[in-house]
């Protein structure tokens, strides 16, 4: 049998966050308590589904990455 998944809506939301203040994706993941290979692995598999939470994890980060890049563009300018 399978080990359950610890992608739950919370650790998303705390890895997004960190994401958007500028962590690199390696201290957003282990400030939410998993390994960056693990990280990975939930992006990989988010990019080759269509539907699911592993789809809507690596589009959720993709959102926040682009939320930190405006976010300090505007500091800048």
């Amino acid at each position: 049998m399978a080990r359950p998944t610890k992608l739950t809506p919370e650790l998303q939301q705390w890895i997004g966050d960190n994401i958007a203040l500028g962590l690199t994706y390696s201290l957003a993941a282990e400030a939410a308590g998993i390994t960056y290979k693990t990280f990975n692995e939930y992006i990989n598999r988010g990019k080759t589904e269509k539907f699911g939470k592993y789809h809507q994890f690596a589009q959720y980060i993709n959102k926040r990455n682009a939320d930190a890049a405006k976010a300090l563009l505007e500091r800048i300018n």
